[in-house]
C-alpha cells in the first residue's frame, strides 16, 4: 500500500492507531456525555381494520409492521403497547371514530392512528389529543407486491408525520451505501447499493466488479428527486473520482487530474465539489467547479495545505460557503472549519478553527442540511462513537454508546436522524439514530461489509 492510502485510511478508519495530541486546548468549549433535545410523544396504532382488502392476513400484518417501525422511528413519537384499556377505547367506535380526548389523556396518549385496507386501498385517521383535532389520508393504492407497498406505507407514514407535527418525514427517503465482498478468486470486491432509510429495497447500483466505496448524490434541482451520483473507484490502480446515473450505475471520470482523488462532496447550490488529492505530492482540499450537466469546469483550486500533515473527508456547509475537514496537522486527525478562499488567496489568507476540542481522534464530519450542526466519530474510552457538534450552543455531545466503532455519520434531511457504518466481530453494518432516541437501530442485511452511507438530500 502506498503512503498516501496508508495516511487515508488512517484519517478513516483510526480507531485503531494512537496518535500524539495536541497540546492546547480550548477552555470554553462545552462538552456533554449525552444528550438528547426532546423526549419523544406516546402513539397509539390500532390494530389495521381490513375490508374486502383482497389480501391475507400475514401480508397486512407484514405492513402493518413497516408503519409501526416508521412511527417508533421518526424522531417525535414512539408507539405505546397495547392494553386492555387502550384497545377498549380504540374499538368503541367505527373506523372513523377515535374517542375521546379525555379518554386517551387519562391513559397518556398523544396522539391515535387508525389504518384500514379496504378494496385494495388505504385510508387512515390521525387523532391529535391535546388538540382535539383530526385529519384523513385516503385512497393510497396497494399492488400486493411487498417492496412497492412497503413505500406506500412509508408515505402514509410521511402523510401523518406531516399532519401532526407540520414538518416533513424521512421514511420516503433513500440513502447510498457501499458492499464489501470477495470474489471466487479471492479479491475484494466493493459495489455501490442504494436503500429505503430503513434498510428495505436494497438494490445494486454500480456492477464494476470493482472496489467502488464514498458514494455521495448529486443534490437535485428543486422539487426533483436525486438522478445521479459520485463515488471513487480503484479499478486504474488508483483512486479516482467517477460520476454516474442511479438508473444505468455505469461511472464516467470526473476529473483527469493526475495522482489519487477521493472523498467527494457536493455542494447543495451543485456547482462546486470538494475531494482529497495527492497531485501536489501531499494530501490536501481541492475544489473544482462543477455543473451537473456539463461535469469539471477549468482547473481545481488548491484550498487547504499542511506540511507533513495528512488532510482528509472534506464537505460543504449547506450554503457552500464553507468547507469542515479533517486534518492531523497539530499532532492527531481533528476536525476544522474554514471559508473558502477566493482564487489566489495566499495562505496568510487562509483561516481555519478547530471544531472538536475534546477529542483528539476525530474524522468523517457531516454537516445538517439546515447548518447547524456537525456530526463525526470520534475516539471515546477506545471505541470510536458518534458525536455532534452544535455551533449555536458551542457543545459537542456524544449520541452513540457501546461496543463496535461507529463511524461515517450522515444526516438526514430533517437534521434529526443519522445513519452510520458499525463495525465488530460481525463485520461492518448500518444503523439508524435520531438525537431524540439516542438507541441505535440495525438496518442493513445481507452479505458484505457496508460502508460509507450518504442520505439522499431533499432539494424544495
Amino acid at each position: 500500500m502506498n503512503n498516501f492510502l496508508y495516511k487515508l485510511l488512517i484519517l478513516l478508519f483510526c480507531g485503531s492507531f494512537t496518535f500524539v495530541a495536541a497540546e492546547n486546548e480550548d477552555k470554553e468549549h462545552l462538552f456533554v456525555k449525552l444528550a438528547t433535545e426532546s423526549r419523544l410523544m406516546p402513539l397509539y396504532l390500532a390494530d389495521i381494520y381490513i375490508e374486502n382488502a383482497s389480501f391475507d392476513e400475514a401480508y397486512l400484518k407484514t405492513l402493518e409492521k413497516v408503519l409501526h417501525f416508521d412511527l417508533s422511528h421518526n424522531g417525535m413519537t414512539f408507539t405505546v403497547k397495547h392494553t386492555g384499556n387502550r384497545d377498549a377505547v380504540s374499538k368503541a367506535g367505527s373506523f372513523d371514530n377515535l374517542g375521546k380526548a379525555a379518554d386517551w389523556k387519562a391513559l397518556d396518549v398523544y396522539y391515535v392512528i387508525k389504518v384500514r385496507v379496504k378494496d385494495r386501498k388505504l385510508d387512515a385517521r390521525m387523532f391529535s389529543v391535546n388538540g382535539n383535532t383530526v385529519k384523513t389520508a385516503e385512497g393510497l393504492a396497494l399492488t400486493g407486491a411487498l417492496n412497492k407497498d412497503r413505500r406506500t406505507l412509508h408515505q402514509l407514514a410521511d402523510m401523518i408525520h406531516k399532519a401532526l407535527f407540520n414538518t416533513d418525514g424521512i421514511a420516503t427517503t433513500r440513502f447510498l451505501y457501499s458492499v464489501k465482498t470477495k470474489s471466487a478468486d479471492g479479491k475484494h470486491i466493493s459495489e455501490i447499493w442504494e436503500a429505503d432509510y430503513d434498510g428495505h429495497n436494497a438494490q445494486q447500483i454500480t456492477k464494476s466488479g470493482e472496489f467502488s466505496i464514498s458514494p455521495v448524490y448529486v443534490p437535485p434541482k428543486a422539487g426533483y428527486t436525486p438522478g445521479s451520483f459520485f463515488y471513487v473507484s480503484y479499478k486504474t490502480g488508483q483512486s479516482k473520482i467517477y460520476m454516474a446515473s442511479l438508473t444505468e450505475g455505469e461511472g464516467y471520470r470526473f476529473t483527469l487530474l493526475k495522482g489519487n482523488q477521493l472523498m467527494p462532496s457536493i455542494s447543495r447550490q451543485r456547482n462546486k465539489v470538494v475531494f482529497i488529492s495527492d497531485y501536489t505530492g501531499n494530501p490536501d482540499v481541492f475544489v473544482q467547479e462543477f455543473s451537473p450537466e456539463s461535469g469539471a469546469i477549468g482547473k481545481p483550486q488548491q484550498v487547504f495545505a499542511a506540511k507533513h500533515a495528512t488532510q482528509g473527508s472534506p464537505v460543504f456547509s449547506p450554503d457552500g460557503n464553507r468547507i469542515a475537514f479533517v486534518s492531523n496537522k497539530d499532532g492527531s486527525p481533528r476536525i476544522y472549519v474554514m471559508a473558502i478562499p477566493a482564487p489566489g488567496a495566499g495562505s496568510k489568507d487562509i483561516q481555519v478553527s478547530l471544531v472538536t476540542k475534546h477529542n483528539k481522534e476525530s474524522s468523517a464530519p457531516s454537516w445538517s442540511p439546515d447548518g447547524s450542526k456537525l456530526a463525526y466519530c470520534s475516539m471515546a474510552q477506545g471505541v470510536r462513537q458518534i458525536w455532534v457538534y452544535d455551533f449555536d450552543k458551542r457543545m459537542e455531545y456524544q449520541v452513540t454508546q457501546g461496543a463496535g466503532n461507529k463511524e461515517n455519520p450522515t444526516w438526514a434531511p430533517n437534521n434529526l436522524h443519522l445513519i452510520f457504518n458499525s463495525t465488530g466481530g460481525q463485520g461492518s453494518e448500518l444503523y439508524l439514530v435520531n438525537l431524540n432516541q439516542p438507541e441505535s437501530k440495525k438496518i442493513s442485511s445481507g452479505s458484505g461489509e457496508k460502508h460509507f452511507p450518504s442520505w439522499q438530500p431533499q432539494v424544495k
